[in-house]
């Protein structure tokens, strides 16, 4: 059965579902219909590398709830894991099915949402409380700042890449600008990973255009160039980011000890008690589950205080992640889990082309400071960008 236009729309529904991360329809749906549409698609191609990397990964999710003292959280986990390596089997199974345009549009669509998402959390905002409130900026009221600042940044890549794509010469202003709102976006959000990652991934992305066949390399520069310098500004300028950074640099000033009567970040504790987690067992790990609730119980005996406006906390109060991807799988899964999770990231990345590449290196550089498999929102996305591959064997005819 070959049904293009069938394929094509449940895609398009994915990529808009997934930014505004309704309640009510869940981004969930649209992977769901397209993975459908897939499996409906011509015959069978393997891609052996992702069914490899896909299976691996799930298997060990499964095998390590042998050894969990946590198993009900265990399975929890991998129906949490479910959508990323349903795509990987999926999509491996049929890697030629997909032409080329339809990787395009789908990447545009998922773009243009995002952009329709942000700017419409940004008026509900503006309608409420006269001003854009800060801690009211999430897409669909229910992605959280990491997580919307690294959605803003993605459409970024997808509008920047169309940029130098000759067939869209009339989009090219439109995008331009999308792309200047989208970081405006980033810089209000704060997420303080990305101020410190964009500015790189804009210099390696110069490198990258200034080496390729793009038309106009001194255009390419100054774009760039004009890009670092205008959010450089606006992060000394605007209040709230550049307070942030404040925050950021009196933290990395007390990781040592309370400065001025403040602690450091409390993601460097939990990464200090996690890690004391992991050490329990390294190979292995302690099982699929048991991760959050050890952490849990170490930061009993954690005794730094943090505050939430004026009223002090302290981190067992509340019941958190390890708040780093790795970290997390390290604990649960061992050695082998950190093995496959890297192996299923290589493969993404190096199987994904053009603007995905640095999606999927972003997603990557994210999960450091956040633990994003552990979230419906990070695994959503990745489920999304695994969809999004590409091999060689990608049919090339027009849709």
């Amino acid at each position: 059965m070959q049904n293009r236009s069938f394929l094509f729309y449940t895609g398009a529904v994915s990529a808009i579902l997934l930014p505004f991360s309704f309640e009510w329809l869940s981004p969930l749906y649209g992977l769901i219909l397209v993975g459908i549409a897939l499996l409906l698609q011509g015959d069978l191609h393997p891609n052996k590398w992702l069914l490899l990397a896909s299976a691996a990964f799930l298997d060990w999710e499964l095998i390590s709830i042998w050894w969990s003292t946590h198993r009900s959280e265990g399975w929890q986990d991998v129906i949490m894991i479910l959508p990323i390596v349903l795509m990987g089997l999926i999509v491996g199974s049929k890697s030629k099915e997909v032409e080329v345009k339809m990787y395009r549009n789908w990447a545009l669509i998922f773009a243009y949402a995002t952009v329709a998402a942000w700017s419409w959390t940004v008026a509900e905002s503006l309608f409420k409380s006269g001003w854009v409130q800060y801690n009211d900026l999430e897409l669909g009221g229910r992605l959280g700042i990491h997580y919307q600042s690294l959605y803003l940044l993605v459409a970024a890549f997808i509008l920047e890449a169309s940029l130098w794509d000759s067939a869209n010469k009339k989009y090219k202003i439109l995008h331009a600008l999308l792309i200047v709102w989208l970081l405006f976006g980033c810089i209000m959000l704060s997420a303080r990973i990305h101020l410190l990652l964009l500015p790189v991934f804009i210099l390696v992305r110069t490198l990258d255009l200034l080496q390729g066949k793009i038309a106009n390399k001194k255009k390419a520069s100054l774009w760039a160039a004009g890009i670092i310098i205008s959010m450089v500004t606006l992060m000394a300028v605007l209040p709230g980011t550049s307070r942030r950074l404040t925050d950021l640099k009196n933290e990395w000033r007390s990781m040592d000890g309370m400065v001025d009567g403040k602690q450091t970040n409390h993601r460097i504790y939990l990464w200090k008690y996690g890690w004391n987690v992991a050490n329990k067992s390294p190979i292995i790990g302690v099982g699929n589950g048991a991760g959050d609730e050890l952490l849990h119980e170490a930061l009993q005996s954690c005794d730094a205080v943090f505050y939430k406006k004026k009223e002090p906390y302290y981190l067992h109060e509340f019941k958190y992640d390890f708040h780093n991807m790795i970290l997390q799988n390290f604990a649960e899964g061992g050695i082998v889990g950190v093995i496959l999770l890297l192996f299923l990231f290589a493969v993404g990345f190096l199987q994904s082309q053009g603007s995905w590449r640095y999606a999927w290196a972003l997603f990557f550089f994210t999960g450091m400071t956040e633990s994003l498999l552990e979230r419906q929102a990070g695994v959503f996305l990745l489920a999304f960008l695994i969809l999004q591959i590409q091999t060689r064997n990608s049919s090339t005819k027009p849709r």
